[in-house]
């Protein structure tokens, strides 16, 4: 499998599935719709946007959008760096369900998403 990225905004980077041969893309709008809602339900302090740290998410979401199964890639190990993961899926399971095009589920069926507050 093979994934592309999208950049919609300096937290936020999403990496979504495609086959060899694409049939139709995620458009940019339904790109920066699923970011600002992600955006809108993370929850951040100060000393959290302050730290520089990241999080790499991976995700499934069925047909609907609702969230299937997340998983944690990779994150920093530190105190601060846990709190940030685990904000990050309470916000994915909180703005859940995501609007995506049906015709495209195949790209956007498996997501990996990179946030930094």
């Amino acid at each position: 499998m093979m994934f592309f990225r999208a950049l919609a905004a300096s937290c936020l980077a999403v990496l979504f599935a495609a086959s060899p041969v694409q049939a139709q893309e995620v458009s940019q709008a339904e790109i920066g719709g699923f970011l600002q809602q992600v955006k809108s339900c993370w929850a951040l302090t100060p000393d959290d946007a302050a730290s520089g740290l990241s999080v790499k998410i991976r995700m499934e979401l069925d047909p609907a959008g609702a969230i299937l199964r997340t998983e944690i890639i990779d994150a920093n190990k530190s105190a601060a760096g846990r709190h940030i993961a685990t904000g990050a899926i309470r916000a994915l399971e909180r703005c859940a369900p995501y609007s995506f095009s049906a015709e495209t589920y195949e790209q956007w069926k498996t997501l990996e998403i990179e946030l930094q507050p």
